[in-house]
């Protein structure tokens, strides 16, 4: 072998070995871009997911909250019925008058419309 065929054959695998290191690259940025995507998405699909666990938490604390409210209305109604009188029912139970005296107006209401209502 001569010289010149040597250095064909060098510069043929020196060719080969250009294009391939190209190749490599453009391979690893498409696998970089595409790594890109998907974290975007699963970034997007964290945010969601979260939102949805604090709506879930909100009506889940709204869905608590409304039995509590039906047993304080209870309980005011009962201490008003047992002949306690409004401060006092205040202070045991540490609820605002005007809150107790709104929930006492509408139980008379309702017990009137009963009563009506029964009549008739």
């Amino acid at each position: 072998m001569g010289a010149e065929q040597l250095q064909f054959i060098f510069s043929l695998f020196s060719f080969v070995g250009v294009v391939g290191i190209l190749f490599y690259l453009i391979l690893t940025k498409v696998k970089q871009d595409e790594q890109q995507e998907s974290v975007a998405l699963l970034e997007a699909k964290v945010v969601q997911l979260q939102e949805r666990l604090e709506e879930l938490e909100e009506n889940s604390k709204k869905e608590e909250e409304v039995p509590e409210e039906e047993n304080v209305k209870q309980k005011i109604i009962a201490l008003y019925e047992e002949g306690k009188d409004l401060v006092e029912i205040e202070e045991s139970l540490n609820i605002p008058r005007a809150k107790i005296e709104m929930v006492l107006k509408f139980h008379n209401l309702k017990k009137a419309d009963n009563w009506r209502n029964s009549v008739d």
